[in-house]
């Protein structure tokens, strides 16, 4: 069971007793996510899996900055071949989680901070247009969907489950701009920040709860159809780690 080997190759990466226990629960979490995706009708796939299951031990810190990915050794514990673990580790470089060198070994990227100030900076350029898109083009199954998925974050513990379920929120303000361009440019910039969200609440928990009121605050402006509103606080929900930060450093 494909399931089962992402657990036993985490399990030999690490003899923490903390990462093993991590462990089971990114398993479940990728469980939890194939059955949606069923649902759905959507095909997941073993790229999909180790995905996934890498992204997710990333942003919890159980794969921490430095850490080695050899493809050859993830593929022989997850007995599959290696051309989905190199799909998945593509994906996880495009993302900006990982580098890649020549020889097909993979490198856990150190935060770099200026980067995300770099990424905040674009955002801030950008969310005012999608803010006001959206708002003007968002339907209310969009927004029912949108409600949910803050429910569900509202209530989610795992800090790399958050993570992403946070990019998934944001994902259906960028698609209601109607614009595939500019969605995927937002796409792209959100996933690039989400070890810099994980790291932010690790660092300051209560992080994690503004960013949880701003869901609510931002689902409550689109559907009063308040873009200034909307605009405004999203402007401020961005720079969020770029707050975790500052007050770390000078802590």
């Amino acid at each position: 069971m494909v399931l089962w080997r992402i657990w036993r190759w985490f399990l030999l990466l690490s003899g923490s007793v903390r990462i093993i226990r991590s462990i089971f629960g990114i398993v479940q979490d990728v469980e939890d996510r194939l059955r949606l995706d069923i649902s759905r009708s959507r095909r997941v796939t073993a790229v999909d899996l180790v995905r996934d299951a890498l992204r997710t031990a990333i942003l919890r810190g159980d794969l921490p900055g430095g850490s080695r990915l050899v493809q050859t050794d993830i593929a022989a514990q997850l007995d599959v071949s290696t051309t989905p673990v190199r799909e998945a580790m593509r994906d996880l470089a495009s993302e900006g989680l990982i580098t890649l060198d020549s020889h097909r070994i993979g490198t856990v990227r150190m935060a770099d901070w200026d980067e995300m100030v770099e990424i905040v900076e674009m955002r801030r350029s950008l969310e005012g247009l999608a803010v006001r898109r959206a708002v003007a083009q968002i339907t209310p199954e969009e927004l029912e969907e949108a409600q949910d998925v803050a429910t569900q974050l509202a209530e989610e513990e795992d800090l790399g489950s958050w993570v992403q379920t946070n990019i998934q929120f944001h994902s259906i303000f960028h698609k209601a701009t109607r614009s595939r361009r500019l969605s995927g440019v937002l796409l792209s910039l959100e996933e690039a920040g989400g070890v810099f969200v994980a790291q932010a609440q690790q660092l300051h928990p209560e992080i994690r709860r503004r960013a949880i009121a701003d869901h609510f605050a931002l689902l409550d402006a689109f559907q009063t159809g308040d873009a200034d509103r909307a605009v405004e606080i999203q402007h401020s929900h961005i720079s969020l780690p770029l707050e975790a930060f500052e007050l770390d450093a000078k802590s």
